[in-house]
């Protein structure tokens, strides 16, 4: 931004702006900024509480700790597998709800159908999948029991919960997804749709050519969203299954909260969300890195 002369001493816009924007950056660094320097501290020391609360300087031996610890892989192998099928899946769903809703003419009604999930919060879906999972009461004995058999089918196991867990954070996200495809998509002239239905063009040939590219960008965006959100979900992990069974569900997010706030063991837990939270940048930046170029390409 240019700065206009300041003839009768006139404000330039370039004051004038950082002006306005000195108050968010204050506030941003009263929420934002100051926590995260305390949560660095605390990473440093061994916090305990005998009484009173003890702080230890240790440098970096809580993060050597989490290096060596086999529950920090564990909680992230799962955490990169949920956070995978969930991208999948969301942006399958929402793609699939999109097409739908935009080949439907007057589907306002529609629209706040499909909103819905979306408009629940994680604790909600949490209570929601964890009642269609277990074995009484859930959807799979439902099912089983009207085709006449008494077994009762438990999806919340230790061999499915994370799958379990993805469809029920893909269904919670996708309407999100949705909306903003639809919005895209009525940017596509409708004429290339007529001149693939001239050139003889099936339906997926139409989608391939002229649906599918002018979404690409979006969907980048949205995987992008979509992979923040899951490696940091929390609420409906924690509703669904606690971690478990038998710690199958045991999150990076589900291990920093029970080392932080179980165990009271502060300042590892704060070296596991610092390395949980340059997860979630290395990631960010990985798919900028190897889907983001060739989209804005």
């Amino acid at each position: 931004m240019k700065s206009r002369p300041n003839p009768g001493g006139q404000t330039s816009d370039l004051a004038f702006a950082l002006w306005l924007t000195l108050p968010v950056l204050l506030f941003l660094c009263l929420v934002v900024l100051y926590p995260l320097l305390y949560a660095a501290w605390m990473s440093l020391n061994r916090i305990e509480f005998l009484g009173r609360t003890l702080w230890t300087f240790v440098a970096l031996e809580n993060y050597r700790r989490v290096f060596a610890d086999p529950a920090f892989f564990r909680g992230l192998l799962i955490s990169m597998r949920f956070t995978v099928e969930s991208v999948i899946l969301t942006l399958g769903l929402g793609l699939a709800f999109a097409c739908a809703l935009n080949s439907v003419r007057g589907s306002g009604f529609l629209r706040g159908i499909v909103i819905i999930p979306w408009a629940l919060s994680p604790y909600a879906v949490g209570v929601l999948f964890q009642y269609l999972g277990a074995g009484q009461t859930g959807i799979g004995t439902a099912l089983v029991n009207s085709l006449g058999s008494d077994r009762s089918v438990n999806l919340i196991t230790r061999d499915w919960v994370v799958e379990y867990l993805s469809i029920g954070n893909a269904w919670n996200l996708a309407p999100l997804v949705t909306f903003f495809l639809v919005a895209s998509m009525t940017t596509i002239p409708r004429r290339l749709y007529d001149l693939a239905r001239i050139d003889g063009l099936t339906p997926f040939q139409t989608f391939l050519t002229v649906t599918l590219p002018p979404l690409k960008f979006t969907l980048f965006v949205f995987g992008s969203i979509v992979t923040v959100l899951s490696l940091k979900n929390f609420d409906f992990i924690f509703t669904l299954g606690r971690g478990g069974p038998a710690n199958a569900s045991a999150t990076l997010t589900y291990e920093v909260f029970k080392t932080s706030f179980q165990e009271l063991d502060l300042g590892y837990g704060a070296a596991m969300s610092f390395c949980l939270l340059a997860l979630v940048i290395g990631s960010t930046m990985a798919l900028q890195w190897t889907v983001g170029r060739r989209v804005n390409g």
